[in-house]
């Protein structure tokens, strides 16, 4: 998966409440809107609390699971960080990339933007797709999606790459873009975040056995030595009884051979 970004501050205010974060590593790629006067740590905290969820949950996630999971990070998210500040809310564009499939999920006034559908800007949704290499996302905040969406409805797609392209190249188109946003409206904070899929996103999040068996432990506080402890038990206990059964070994003997 490779990544482009950019966020910039309005002219509406001094401070960019807007957050972004991607982590190559999981394939996620976060935008966190914020608003009110604590804006911009809202947007860190449920941009922060969505990476610690799906770096918990990715390694046992099926492929028909990761748009239900991202959804319900999300979530979690926007409800924690409301709570803990107490004013504020959060709008949300994030990407995950699992299993060979692509989910994105949005809320509020952020959008989300797809090559195979002409980049059409689309929000509060959620959606899964199969991985295509060459396939590239547009995620953006507020300030991005709504002149965006205004030149839509007078103008052809906007021109942004598709297919095979260097990191280097992909930088270049999204800050040439994001000049063309900011000449129709500078006042919002204007974020986004371009994404091309590769070849190896087909295989990505492949689990381990031992991941596996280290977030069954840690989920559930099983511990794994468990079972060769009751063994052992169960072991323990039958030399014991066999140890007590000793002393009438002569008088079992001794029936037996009248039997016969």
């Amino acid at each position: 998966m490779i990544t482009a970004a950019i966020s910039q501050p309005g002219t509406i205010r001094e401070q960019n409440q807007d957050y972004l974060l991607i982590d190559a590593r999981l394939r996620l790629a976060i935008i966190a809107d914020g608003s009110g006067p604590r804006g911009m740590q809202a947007a860190e905290i449920a941009a922060r609390s969505i990476w610690n969820r799906i770096n918990d949950i990715a390694p046992v996630t099926g492929s028909n699971e990761v748009e239900y999971r991202l959804q319900e990070a999300v979530e979690q998210a926007n409800t924690g960080s409301d709570n803990d500040l107490g004013f504020g809310t959060v709008s949300i564009a994030a990407v995950w990339v699992n299993r060979g499939v692509l989910a994105a999920f949005t809320n509020g006034h952020c959008a989300v933007a797809c090559s195979i559908n002409q980049w059409q800007l689309q929000r509060d949704t959620t959606l899964a797709i199969p991985v295509q290499p060459g396939q590239a996302f547009l995620l953006c905040s507020e300030g991005f999606s709504a002149p965006m969406a205004a030149r839509l409805m007078h103008q052809a797609s906007p021109v942004l790459p598709e297919g095979q392209i260097s990191a280097e190249n992909l930088q270049t188109a999204l800050e040439a873009f994001a000049g063309e946003i900011a000449r129709a409206y500078d006042g919002d904070d204007r974020s986004a975040i371009l994404i091309s899929l590769e070849k190896s996103d087909l295989t990505a999040g492949e689990p381990h056995e031992l991941e596996l068996f280290e977030h069954f432990n840690k989920e559930y506080r099983f511990p794994l030595w468990a079972p060769l402890l009751a063994a052992a038990g169960s072991a323990l206990s039958g030399l014991l009884a066999l140890f007590r059964m000793r002393r009438h070994l002569p008088k079992l003997l001794a029936i037996l051979g009248k039997k016969d």
